[in-house]
């Protein structure tokens, strides 16, 4: 009766090596468990991330190419009076003066003056509030593209040869003789690598 008793005891509960081996056991499934949670998590935040630089990419793209084909030959004046043509393009800048199709309180007659420049690894767009521009007058800048490398603007002459500096001499204008036909454009973007897109401007 002694030894029943004794025995009875021994299997009412779990020994502490028991305890132990059953914690430890919870403890790796539970850090099984985490690193798997974990895993998921960086592969949305990673996805989310991609997605949302190839979206801004994207409308990077669509207004460079809403710029650049509707492009008009109507020169204006800088601060000083002084001329600037149409179109002028630089090391890493741009600016032309488009058509407003859209409502906007920068348009003119239906026209706007809009740019786009690097500075460091941003990429802005710019937009003038009048063409021909006061001491006073500056442009509204706009981040479009965060990451990028390298900005490159080319544009193709009357001779199908690539100018990467426009005009290439003197500013006199001549209508749609002093713009280019095809502008080719260069982005080195941080992830993705270098995107190159033709657009086609005005007639020739």
């Amino acid at each position: 009766m002694s030894d029943s008793n004794t025995l009875i005891k021994r299997q009412a509960g779990f020994t502490l090596i028991e305890l132990l081996v059953a914690m430890a056991i919870a403890a790796v499934l539970a850090l099984l468990s985490y690193q798997a949670i974990h895993e998921v998590t960086q592969v949305k935040s990673t996805s989310d991330l991609k997605n949302e630089r190839f979206s801004a990419l994207q409308r990077a793209i669509w207004w460079m190419e809403q710029d650049f084909s509707q492009m008009v030959p109507r020169p204006v004046l800088d601060a000083l009076g002084s001329k600037l043509p149409s179109y002028l393009a630089g090391e890493n800048q741009v600016e032309l003066t488009r058509i407003a199709t859209y409502p906007s309180p920068y348009g003119e007659s239906g026209l706007v003056r809009v740019g786009y420049v690097l500075e460091g690894q941003t990429l802005y767009r710019l937009v003038w509030p009048v063409l021909d521009r006061a001491p006073d007058t500056q442009p509204q800048k706009w981040v479009l593209l965060e990451g990028v490398n390298h900005f490159e603007v080319r544009q193709q002459d009357q001779n199908r040869q690539w100018q990467r500096f426009w005009p290439k001499a003197e500013i006199d204008e001549t209508p749609m003789k002093k713009q280019p036909g095809l502008v080719e454009i260069r982005l080195d973007y941080e992830g993705v690598g270098m995107i190159r897109r033709l657009i086609v401007g005005v007639d020739r």
